[in-house]
């Protein structure tokens, strides 16, 4: 072979490679191209459809590795068949529970997401620590149950004083993990407890009204000063964009429009860095930052006194009426590390215990 005919030779397999290459791109293009179609039918019709597509891609492309593992085994210098037959075997069963899983899991998640107070009462509902039924509303039954029993058993509130299981449900609240949503619900509690140290009166608006709170997490007011604070809890790999800057800015000049008199003003507090271009509205439009790390360790007892009658009460986090309570109005009322250190001071819990069906 002479080298002109050599190197025809290899043009024409390059050619003939780079063909057929293309051929395979061309079509798992087009399988892409029908998945994506598919997924957007399902997703259009309704997100329920859209979702089991979704958890059966996952279980077909989970199948397409047990394909390979079992093709593998089979081919391979030393076969072992038997391991290949059980796997052939398994992958259909495999695939279908791969499919249900899914689709479960994204089901709660919507669930969750939706409804954060569920979280809330998970483990009460799964260790059946308040009286539910099916083919009733629970959600009375829920919400009448002590919070303590949510993070501990029957038997131990039966057990313990007062101040002892209220103290470990507590230590069991701060250990365990925490969803974005609670930690941002922690957050804002801690910046609220920073100003109210500082004679702020604070009302936690986000806590307090949800997606109504027009983006002011915290309303804190000082004589005629009033600071409107949207607080942001992210990992430090995230930064904070313009349009943050631009929300807190417009709802501040909202809410300055029913005052008659004093002073508003914006503040951003975030436990992250700000875009150059963030920063840059933010000086323009007067916008005051903080940059704040989260922090837990700070006493969380809140100990208020009813200005109606004088009693003296103490709130856990997790408490129904704690984001409404505001200390340092009066004589006496302080944020405390303890539920024993609360109740020496005079104060009792605010949920009074009604039986075993909470």
């Amino acid at each position: 072979m002479t080298s002109l005919e050599f190197l025809v030779g290899l043009v024409l397999a390059a050619l003939a490679f780079g063909w057929a290459s293309a051929r395979r791109e061309v079509h798992e293009r087009k399988r892409t191209r029908k998945l994506l179609d598919a997924r957007d039918k399902s997703f259009l019709e309704n997100f329920g459809k859209g979702r089991q597509w979704l958890a059966d891609c996952i279980a077909e492309w989970r199948q397409a590795l047990d394909d390979a593992r079992e093709s593998h085994l089979r081919v391979k210098k030393h076969p072992a068949l038997k391991a290949a037959d059980v796997i052939h075997e398994i992958k259909g069963e495999k695939r279908e529970l791969t499919s249900r899983l899914k689709f479960m899991e994204y089901q709660l998640r919507c669930y969750e997401e939706y409804f954060p107070f569920l979280e809330e009462y998970r483990d009460a509902i799964l260790e059946e620590r308040a009286n539910l039924a099916a083919g009733r509303d629970n959600v009375q039954d829920l919400e009448s149950i002590d919070p303590v029993l949510r993070y501990v058993e029957a038997q131990e509130y039966r057990e313990l004083s007062a101040a002892e299981r209220n103290q470990r449900a507590l230590d069991r609240y701060l250990a365990r993990g925490k969803s974005s949503w609670e930690i941002g619900r922690l957050y804002e509690r801690y910046v609220g407890y920073v100003y109210e140290t500082e004679g702020w009166s604070v009302v936690f608006q986000g806590a307090i009204r949800g997606f109504e709170d027009f983006g002011r997490d915290l309303i804190c007011t000082k004589g005629l000063d009033v600071h409107i604070i949207q607080a942001k809890c992210w990992s430090h790999q995230k930064v904070i964009r313009e349009k943050h800057i631009f929300q807190l800015f417009g709802t501040t000049v909202h809410y300055r429009k029913h005052l008659t008199s004093g002073t508003v003003s914006p503040v951003f507090a975030t436990t992250t860095e700000l875009s150059q271009e963030a920063t840059e509205v933010a000086g323009i439009l007067g916008v005051h930052v903080c940059k704040w790390p989260l922090r837990t360790d700070y006493p969380m007892v809140k100990c208020n006194v009813s200005g109606a009658t004088g009693e003296r009460i103490y709130h856990l986090p997790f408490d129904q009426q704690y984001d409404k309570v505001v200390v340092g109005n009066r004589p006496g009322e302080k944020y405390v590390r303890t539920a024993q250190e609360a109740e020496e001071l005079g104060f009792r819990r605010a949920w009074k215990w009604r039986g075993e069906s909470g």
